[in-house]
């Protein structure tokens, strides 16, 4: 497997509070990687410093071989699913997919149309592709938002907290896409606190605690065989997130 992510010594503050402690992790091409642990642990300023979203004080991230820094753009390196869609509510469906297209990868309308319809079919949104999303439920919104994502096609999609504000039917239909995704091999960086459903698919879980990896592991290692008392007493407060 090659890598597509190797972070070193990655530490961030916010003014004189230290978010990240000393990150080391390395991502390599086809894993599907768990991000959980209590808010404030760290998880979405990690994803957000590899996505160069966040500026950090020490360390480094390379992805695809180089500093992430000195990307003036990671489209079609690195695909972000953000939790509040992030779509643009005066295009339609179809549009929220061949805009961008046009704009960034400089596709003919023909060409953008004719992916962005295949992508809407792949995430059941075809019927769809006329309305605005005003008009769709938050399930929808988020498949559009991986769908708008998946254009690029990206080596590796991170998604954060993808179904925080999603009851669990909604966020069952987000987990279903994302794990079609795992099928077909796509690396993936999920952070969430849904445990059963990323438990189904997660090739490694990290628990993230007070800004460090506190544990590094399998889905079995991590929620059947700890020893670790933090992480166990974690567990226990998400346990009942059951979308399966």
């Amino acid at each position: 497997m090659g890598t597509l992510i190797d972070i070193n010594g990655l530490r961030k503050s916010y003014n004189e509070k230290a978010v990240l402690k000393g990150i080391n992790l390395t991502v390599n091409k086809g894993e599907i990687i768990a991000i959980i642990g209590a808010s404030g642990s760290g998880k979405s300023t990690l994803v957000r410093c590899i996505a160069n979203l966040e500026q950090y004080q020490n360390g480094s991230i390379t992805i695809n071989g180089k500093k992430n820094s000195d990307y003036k753009s990671l489209n079609g390196i690195l695909g972000m699913v953000f939790q509040n869609y992030n779509l643009f509510p005066h295009y339609t469906v179809l549009e929220n997919i061949t805009k961008p297209l046009q704009a960034v990868m400089k596709q003919s309308i023909t060409d953008a149309e004719k992916k962005a319809k295949i992508l809407l079919e792949r995430v059941r949104l075809i019927d769809y592709k006329n309305q605005y999303p005003s008009t769709l439920s938050g399930g929808q919104k988020q498949r559009l938002a991986i769908a708008r994502t998946l254009a690029m096609d990206p080596k590796i999609v991170i998604f954060d907290e993808p179904t925080s504000s999603l009851d669990p039917e909604l966020a069952h239909e987000v987990f279903s896409t994302i794990n079609e995704l795992a099928l077909e091999g796509q690396t993936m960086l999920i952070v969430t606190h849904q445990i059963n459903a990323i438990s189904h698919f997660a090739t490694r879980v990290l628990f993230l605690n007070n800004g460090i990896i506190e544990e590094d592991g399998t889905c079995d290692e991590i929620f059947c065989n700890t020893a670790n008392e933090n992480l166990s007493s974690f567990l226990k407060m998400v346990e009942f997130d059951d979308l399966y």
